[in-house]
């Protein structure tokens, strides 16, 4: 290691110290100064808490982590707020939750306006900057990074939007202080929570996140939860600091595992459910056959009931007309050719008129229809969604939701898809949502008990995906609602967005979509369209660390034949392949190195850095309207004495350079056509 090597990290180790320091001490805040508040009985828990009972129990879970429990208990009415704390060895973090029981024998009094999180923050130096993010509502904008500075008598209030997390916006935060420090925050709540921001005079600011709404009554015995709050800490100057600690935590304590191990994000080939058994079977051939490297082979909705599947969900029988034998043959045929099988189902929203609408209404909530607030198919914001006035107005129909927070309902319908999970022989359950289910939810509260249905329901959906996950323990489960209107940490621990977004965009869109989620969420995945020749572009525009890919179209094409004839298998077999041999680095550091923008004569480019192999990849776009023949990019996270071999993986060129050109002059790049790209692999050399 070299004298600028050794500065650069014990300057890095200093910032993490103090990064580890400032954790700590949170996690020590528990139990005279916590982090978070609530209104019990008209009185703020400030001026109750330091007359309860506190009691604080220690325990290892493991080599990096602690928790402590820290249970408050009221000696007049029995109730009990317990905080679970994680405390972090290996990350500047600590995670909670809280839990409240009525441990008395009469009803409590209200407990209301619970945030899992509210404390004050120093901001030296300046107004305070809130990082954060759109969330999926199906538009060109989903995942815009946004920035609002918090001045004096700055406010800012944020809401996940009807009732899936990550609709209007993503539930974390980078909150980026003038010193150059500052903290991310993360919510794990699949449902409605709320964020607030508030500055009023003077470098203090405050932050309070939660439940949108609380006002309950806890009946004797009862326990109800919170959302999840993570915050992690980072210093330095840079915020990317703080959004790559956030990826590299996800990755390692919010992934899903399946057969005992982390899952990887995989490649898909996408196909549509209306398509009869035949041609699915053909299709795995012809992916055996020309050797096309896919994990998984997906079958979307319209296999089942009678009629177009957006009014059907409820009606789950198969269709015999396109699969007579069910789908054994297919995933059987499927596991010989090396793939495993993806199937949609819609859980959630049960059709007016369907099965399970006649015989289980006692399992499901309503909203009169002319109180309906949110509808998904009139709500697009693509007309494309919408071909025709008839399809409008049959997706209006008065849609139920089916209520999880009902034990009897929940074990009914876990029975039902591990069934079909079994006879199936499926090896992905795609669990889709197009269902806004916060009007269900409120419909169905009382005035005394304000937000418990929406308590129930979202411990029901962990429930439900916990099961499925024990029962079936190498099945993996993709998560969809609407695209992703439901990344949260609770949600990414369990679930993989594999349709990150319902917006059928094109490659600007598309790489909008991942200039912004990948800041917050490193495992995400959309569609690259059906591939064919010149497929170059619109795949790396698709790229992230994992992918879709159409690749004959809906088998009732009649032009499918003739362009099959022609397909170029090899071409696409060798796409496949280089993005099989990068996708590694999109479980690195993220840095972006250009700005965000929508403009068609922009260019596009990040960096993916593995820091412990040394190596990363440097991705360039160039939209379609570019004047520009060369740009340079300067990149990040480099040895500044340090020589490093970049490769350019389509011409095969191989320069090198130091450390120190790379990140102060920049890599040059030309692209002369028009759109084009670039992938540039480069390595430390030793």
């Amino acid at each position: 290691m070299n004298r600028r090597e050794f500065v650069s990290a014990l300057t890095a180790a200093s910032f993490a110290a103090r990064e580890d320091d400032t954790a700590a001490r949170w996690s020590e805040s528990f139990p005279a100064r916590p982090p978070f508040s609530f209104v019990y009985g008209g009185r703020p828990s400030a001026a109750l808490l330091p007359r309860w009972k506190a009691e604080v129990r220690t325990s290892p879970v493991d080599s990096a982590r602690t928790r402590r429990e820290v249970a408050y208990t009221d000696p007049a009415t029995g109730l009990e707020a317990r905080a679970v704390v994680t405390l972090y060895r290996d990350f500047p973090a600590l995670e909670w939750v809280l839990h409240f029981t009525n441990t008395g024998r009469t009803d409590t009094p209200a407990l209301a306006d619970i945030q899992a999180l509210d404390r004050t923050l120093r901001a030296p130096g300046g107004d305070p900057l809130i990082h954060y993010a759109k969330g999926a509502v199906c538009s060109m904008d989903d995942f815009m990074p946004l920035r609002r500075a918090l001045n004096q008598g700055g406010h800012l209030r944020l809401r996940a939007g009807g009732g899936r997390s990550s609709s209007d916006y993503l539930p974390f935060f980078n909150l980026e202080t003038r010193d150059g420090n500052g903290v991310m925050i993360g919510i794990g709540w699949s449902g409605e929570w709320a964020a607030a921001f508030t500055r009023q005079a003077g470098p203090e600011f405050r932050v309070r996140a939660g439940m949108d709404r609380t006002h309950v009554r806890l009946r004797p015995g009862e326990q109800i939860r919170t959302p999840l709050m993570l915050v992690l800490f980072w210093e330095g100057g840079d915020r990317l600091r703080g959004h790559n600690l956030l990826r590299r935590f996800i990755l390692k304590y919010h992934r899903p595992s399946a057969a005992g191990k982390p899952v990887d994000m995989p490649l898909c080939n996408g196909n549509w459910g209306g398509t009869s058994a035949a041609d699915h079977l053909e299709n795995i051939r012809r992916i055996a056959d020309h050797r096309l490297p896919m994990d998984y082979y997906w079958i979307d909705a319209e296999w089942f009931g009678k009629g177009p599947w957006h009014v059907n969900p409820g009606n789950w029988t198969v269709k015999k007309a396109l699969y007579p034998d069910g789908f054994k043959p297919i995933s059987e045929a499927a596991r010989r050719a090396g793939l495993k099988l993806l199937l949609w189902f819609e859980p959630e929203r049960v059709c007016e008129g369907t099965a399970w609408d006649r015989e289980h209404r006692a399992w499901l909530l309503e909203v009169p229809k002319a109180k309906r607030v949110y509808n998904w198919g009139a709500s697009q914001a693509d007309p494309a969604w919408v071909v025709n006035e008839s399809y409008r107005n049959q997706i209006r129909e008065n849609d139920r939701l089916f209520d999880l927070g009902n034990p009897d309902a929940r074990r009914y319908l876990t029975d039902f898809v591990s069934s079909r999970i079994e006879e199936f022989g499926l090896d992905c359950f795609r669990h889709d949502a197009n269902i806004a289910p916060l009007e269900f939810w409120r419909a169905a509260d009382v005035p005394d008990r304000q937000g418990i249905r929406e308590i129930r329901w979202v411990e029901g959906l962990y429930s439900f995906w916990d099961e499925l996950l024990r029962r079936h323990p190498s099945l993996i489960i993709d998560n969809c609602a609407s695209g992703g209107r439901r990344m949260d940490l609770e949600s990414l621990s369990r679930t993989l967005p594999l349709w990150r977004t319902d917006f059928p965009a094109h490659p600007t869109a598309k790489q909008c979509h991942t200039h912004g989620l990948l800041h917050w969420v490193p495992l995400n995945a959309t569609g690259a369209g059906n591939l064919s020749r010149n497929s170059r572009y619109p795949v790396r525009s698709s790229m992230s660390s994992g992918m879709n890919f159409g690749l004959f179209g809906r088998g009732d094409a009649p032009q499918q034949a003739a362009a099959l004839s022609e397909f170029p298998f090899d071409e696409v077999r060798r796409t496949l392949e280089q993005y099989r041999s990068i996708q590694k680095y999109f479980y690195g550091d993220y840095y972006p190195l250009t700005e965000y923008s929508q403009a068609e004569d922009a260019w596009m480019a990040y960096q993916l850095d593995l820091p412990e192999r040394r190596e990363g990849l440097l991705v360039v776009l160039k939209r379609p309207l570019s004047p520009l023949l060369a740009a340079s990019f300067p990149l990040r996270a480099l040895a500044g004495d340090a020589r490093y071999e970049l490769l350019n993986l389509d011409s095969g060129e191989s320069t090198r350079a130091t450390g120190a050109e790379l990140m102060q002059r920049g890599f040059e790049l030309r692209l002369e056509e028009k759109p084009a790209s670039a992938l540039i692999r480069y390595r430390r050399l030793a």
